[in-house]
């Protein structure tokens, strides 16, 4: 079946070559190293034609057009090679390089995620760069979250690594990509990358700094109030928290996640009637976020009100069936309420799901 298709990737003349495959291999590898990277393509294509299960020559034809910036050509490339070698990671990596520069976000991320999926550590230049575009591909898609969680990976790994402090602050203020540098908030992105390395650092009163410096340069700027307050709330300082959080809830009133840490942080200050408002605010802009169905549940639970507590408890199950949050608050409602049967099902869920979020 990779013969039949390798036309639609190598032009047919190639194949009419008079040389051997193993002399195409040798003129082609000698080509290669002296720098003349046109006549190395052709002849590494025209040995391909022949060898279609040459996974080296894949790897070094696919290469040769990644540096030439043959960004396609060199996506269908490590796509042979990934069927050759699907134990292969780098061919993965490279395959999402590729599709990254040609704007193919969903491939990859699906290719970088599969390249990264058995390595943590991020050793090498080609797992790096790799973590690195998943970051901006999960920013160019609105997944901030997962966006900083992967580009902390590689700051820890690789903190020097070229554009990761920008690309930081950028997902730190959810944004899609990393401003240019005469941009008007280019300076926000600066400032909020400092308060992320320090962070990650536990340098707390230098985020702490940072955050204040950003919002008093960028007060308007979203998701720099909703960052600070999650900043304090780790602190457990949660007055000052509530103040960010309802300022974001002002500059960016969209912002369902604002809504959420209010109602959350409201809930444990004992109010549940205004935790329980918040919670139904976030849910009018988000409806399949599980915790403001969670949210409102435990505003019923504090207030004994178990029967009221169950539906969107249930509802909040549905959503995030992993969260051991959940299951631990059914746990509670199952066995006040005596259905004993429902309360022992819903703990061994939470047991399990405890465990699963405590591996590595």
């Amino acid at each position: 079946m990779l013969a039949l298709m390798l036309p639609c990737l190598i032009p047919a003349a190639h194949s009419q070559s008079p040389l051997s495959i193993s002399e195409l291999k040798k003129q082609a590898e000698e080509m290669q190293a002296s720098g003349d990277n046109n006549r190395a393509l052709t002849l590494y294509a025209a040995a391909l034609s022949k060898a279609p299960e040459w996974e080296e020559g894949w790897w070094k034809y696919g290469g040769l057009l990644y540096e030439d910036r043959q960004f396609p050509d060199a996506a269908r490339a490590f796509g042979r090679l990934t069927r050759l070698a699907p134990e292969n990671p780098l061919g993965f990596a490279l395959l999402g390089l590729c599709e990254y520069e040609g704007k193919d976000w969903e491939n990859a991320s699906l290719h970088l995620q599969r390249a990264l999926a058995f390595h943590y550590r991020l050793t090498g230049p080609i797992l790096q760069a790799s973590a690195y575009h998943l970051g901006l591909v999960y920013m160019r898609t609105n997944n901030a979250a997962a966006a900083l969680l992967i580009l902390k990976r590689l700051f820890y790994a690789a903190p020097d690594y070229a554009g990761l402090p920008a690309a930081l602050g950028a997902a730190e203020l959810k944004l899609q990509e990393i401003p240019e540098a005469d941009s008007p908030i280019r300076g926000a992105v600066d400032l909020a990358s400092k308060a992320a390395v320090a962070t990650f650092e536990d340098r707390k009163k230098d985020a702490e700094q940072a955050y204040q410096q950003l919002l008093s340069q960028f007060p308007n700027q979203p998701f720099a109030h909703l960052d600070y307050g999650m900043l304090l709330e780790s602190e457990h300082r949660d007055q000052n928290a509530l103040a960010e959080f309802l300022a974001e809830t002002k500059v960016n009133p969209q912002n369902s996640t604002a809504w959420l840490w209010l109602a959350r942080v409201t809930l444990d200050d004992g109010n549940a009637a205004s935790a329980r408002e918040y919670a139904l605010r976030a849910r009018a802009l988000d409806q399949s976020d599980a915790l403001s169905y969670l949210v409102e549940g435990r505003t019923f639970m504090a207030q004994r009100e178990w029967d009221n507590a169950l539906a969107p408890l249930r509802e909040a199950e549905k959503r995030a069936p992993q969260s051991s949050e959940v299951h631990y608050a059914l746990v509670t409602v199952y066995g006040a309420l005596n259905r004993k049967d429902e309360a022992k099902e819903e703990r061994q869920l939470f047991l399990q799901t405890s465990k699963a979020e405590q591996e590595p």
